[in-house]
């Protein structure tokens, strides 16, 4: 090519891929640091007057919509640690499960940003962003039509918002996913080997595998994902004990991540979903504690002063994150396009997941 020649199609979409993986490292690297960030957030003993890690407290689960205190109290710094090491555990497994994440992106460079995809990892990166994303600008265009989201976080201790951070993504994920819609698989699966029905409760696609798309079973599930995503957005609202006490325009956004978040359980499991979920509530937010506990910055859930807090911000929601909506726009358009130019034929049928990998639709 000359000098004067502009790239070609396929050299300028390279491009774009090495862009996309080079914002997912990036995105990568806050991830890693936002777990020392969040451990020293907590245990420094400067996040509040009232709270430190030698504090219990009780907390509860969600029963479906149903927040249920516990009958007994927690010590904190054990609970932070657990959790910590969990999401950790979650993420290197999901590194393990093939296909490899380095020769995922390798792939990608050649083959396109659909590759990506296969590996469970980079899936949840991506959802972390896609999610972060599409959160804010649900948001913004609930408020931009006069609709109220509130924040009941305001005036909350910011050791305790920490702490409620790091259990929310396992609690609500658990209430509202595995007991909704895993559930459900559970029964569709009666029957057949408990092993089988085990593995739908991590993974509710499980039940339908193997049977023609349309049947009752992906019917059953698919409903009861949107009644879980439904549930989640209301009691955002309407739940006070557990984390509700938002404005009525937080039912949309809600809902709609609710949504995702059952989407990623059902068909790639409970995993990626509670990590898909920890990007939104953990990640998004830990600098900012950071920035009260290392620089006396103080934390409010509206704003903060710090600049790790304004990268990941900038990060999850103009680079990676917008990159991340585009991507699975463009490569939901295209199966889409690839579904319907085949037709729906009677002995299709829902193909198995390899262990985490996407399977075709």
């Amino acid at each position: 090519m000359g000098a004067d020649e502009p790239p070609t199609s396929s050299e300028s979409s390279v491009v774009l891929r090495v862009l996309l993986i080079i914002l997912m490292l990036y995105t990568l690297v806050l991830i890693i640091f936002s777990f020392p960030a969040g451990l020293y957030s907590f245990f420094s003993g400067k996040l509040s007057a009232l709270y430190n890690f030698e504090s219990s407290g009780v907390t509860y689960l969600w029963l479906g919509p149903i927040p249920t205190l516990l009958p007994f109290e927690v010590p904190l710094g054990v609970v932070f640690v657990a959790l910590t090491a969990v999401y950790v555990a979650m993420f290197a497994w999901a590194a393990r499960q093939p296909a490899s994440p380095v020769e995922t992106i390798r792939a990608s460079i050649h083959s396109g940003v659909e590759s990506l995809f296969e590996s469970p990892f980079l899936l949840i990166l991506i959802s972390i962003g896609f999610v972060d994303f599409t959160d804010t600008v649900i948001t913004y265009a609930v408020q931009a039509s006069g609709g109220a989201v509130g924040n009941p976080f305001v005036n909350v201790d910011p050791f305790q918002e920490l702490t409620s951070l790091a259990i929310a993504p396992l609690r609500e994920e658990f209430g509202f996913r595995v007991l909704l819609i895993g559930l459900v698989a559970l029964v569709l699966c009666m029957g057949r080997p408990l092993r089988q029905g085990l593995k739908a409760l991590w993974r509710p696609s499980v039940a339908y595998e193997g049977l023609a798309v349309g049947t009752g079973a992906a019917v059953i599930v698919w409903a009861a994902t949107v009644f879980s995503s439904v549930t989640f957005g209301v009691c955002h609202v309407f739940c006070g004990t557990g984390g509700g006490g938002w404005a009525w325009g937080k039912i949309i956004p809600a809902t709609f991540g609710g949504l995702v978040l059952g989407y990623l359980y059902v068909r790639f499991g409970f995993h990626v979903a509670v990590l898909a979920h920890w990007g939104v509530d953990y990640f998004g937010s830990v600098y900012s504690f950071l920035g009260q506990a290392a620089y006396g910055i103080n934390w409010n859930s509206n704003t903060t002063e710090f600049l790790g807090q304004y990268l990941v911000d900038f990060d999850i929601i103009y680079l990676f994150g917008l990159a991340s909506f585009l991507v699975v726009l463009y490569v939901g358009i295209r199966k889409l396009v690839r579904w319907r130019s085949r037709g729906l034929q009677p002995d299709l049928v829902h193909k198995p997941l390899n262990e985490g990998v996407m399977a075709e639709d």
